[in-house]
C-alpha cells in the first residue's frame, strides 16, 4: 500500500515573502533617515562656517574703524527714505563698495583651522543718519560665506550658505 504525501498548503512561502517585504521597506526607511541626518549635519556645518567667515569679516571692520592707518571707508549716511548702502546688493559685487578680506587677513584671524571657500568674507561701513552729540555712529554689515557656496551671474545663492551680520559702533 502506498502512503499518501500530505499536500502541502504553502502557507510557509507566503509568510516568509511578506516579512521579507516588510524588513525590506524598514531598511529602506532606515537608510532614508541616516541620509537626511547627514544632509542635515552638512547644512549645519556649513551655516556654521559661513557665520565663522562673517563674525571675523564683522570684526576686521570694526577693528579698522579706530585703526588710524585703514583704510576702509565708511560710506556716508543716506538720506531719510534713501535704501542703505548695504542694503543695495549691486554694492557688494565686484570693486563696489564692499571691503572683501584677502585669505591672510581670514585664515590669520581664524590660526587653527584654514577657510578655504572660493567667496571670501566682505564688510561695509556706513555713517548711520542717527547721529549722536558725543560721536558718529557707523553700521557695520559684513557677509560670510560656506566653502560650499557658489552663486548665479547676478550673485544671487544657488547652494551653500550666506550668513549677514550687522552690528552698531559709536566713534568718539
Amino acid at each position: 500500500m502506498k502512503s499518501k504525501r500530505p499536500r502541502q498548503q504553502g502557507v510557509v512561502l507566503i509568510v516568509v515573502m511578506i516579512m521579507l517585504v516588510i524588513i525590506g521597506l524598514t531598511s529602506v526607511s532606515v537608510m532614508r533617515n541616516a541620509l537626511d541626518a547627514d544632509l542635515i549635519s552638512n547644512n549645519v556645518r556649513a551655516e556654521s562656517l559661513a557665520t565663522e567667515a562673517a563674525q571675523i569679516a564683522l570684526a576686521f571692520c570694526e577693528q579698522q574703524l579706530t585703526t588710524p592707518s585703514s583704510t576702509l571707508t565708511v560710506q556716508p549716511a543716506v538720506v531719510p527714505g534713501a535704501t542703505a548702502h548695504w542694503a543695495v546688493f549691486g554694492n557688494w559685487r565686484g570693486a563696489a563698495l564692499a571691503t572683501t578680506l584677502t585669505s591672510a587677513q581670514v585664515n590669520s584671524a581664524l590660526a587653527a583651522t584654514q577657510l578655504d571657500g572660493s567667496r571670501l568674507p566682505q564688510c561695509m561701513a556706513e555713517l548711520s543718519g542717527d547721529i549722536t552729540g558725543s560721536g558718529r555712529v557707523v553700521i557695520v554689515t559684513a557677509r560670510g560665506f560656506s566653502p560650499d557656496y557658489s552663486e548665479d551671474g547676478d550673485g544671487r545663492s544657488l547652494s551653500g550658505s550666506a550668513v549677514w551680520l550687522q552690528s552698531t559702533v559709536r566713534l568718539q
